[in-house]
């Protein structure tokens, strides 16, 4: 009957962890939500936010479907990949050609132009690391179906414990 319990209070562990961690999601996701309706276009938590590549302008380095860390700094380097407000509110990541004068030049790595100058006040902060694919994965559970698969995959593992183990089973000696 000891290996009934263990299983029992493993399954518990389980459950207690995905909750946390579906609820510190669910926090992360308000938050963010909240600030880009405010007019936030990278909300950052110590620092840090999250973007997803949409475009091969950055190809091979940031591969479309990429999720990009970003981290804001004091000030940023030539060369450094920054990402940017533009004048429509889009976010934009490419390379910093030129900052003088207070005032920032980029360009995409596959593209022949640089970008129009814009004031570096609107740098966001530089990418600071690159997870290929998970973007993607992230774009699309955001969708209804996403979301739909998360909530059956959490509800799924908070019933699993009382599926396989019986809730309220009595064991040889009757207790509970």
């Amino acid at each position: 009957m000891k290996h009934k319990n263990g299983f029992r209070l493993a399954g518990r562990v389980v459950t207690g962890v995905l909750a946390v961690l579906f609820l510190m999601i669910l926090c992360l996701f308000s938050y963010t939500t909240i600030a880009r309706a405010k007019g936030n276009p990278l909300p950052t938590v110590f620092g840090s936010g999250s973007a997803v590549v949409l475009s091969g302008s950055m190809e091979p380095e940031l591969p479309v479907g990429a999720l990009l860390f970003i981290h804001r700094e004091d000030h940023y380097e030539v060369g450094e990949i920054v990402t940017y407000e533009d004048e429509y509110g889009n976010l934009v990541t490419h390379r910093l050609v030129s900052l003088e004068n207070g005032e920032a030049v980029t360009r995409g790595d596959v593209n022949n132009t640089n970008d129009a100058p814009f004031p570096a006040s609107k740098i966001l902060g530089k990418v600071t690391a690159v997870l290929p694919g998970v973007g993607s994965a992230i774009l699309w559970l955001q969708t209804s179906l996403g979301i739909c698969t998360i909530v059956l995959i959490c509800g799924l593992f908070m019933i699993l414990p009382w599926v396989f183990h019986g809730k309220g089973e009595k064991t040889h000696d009757g207790k509970r």
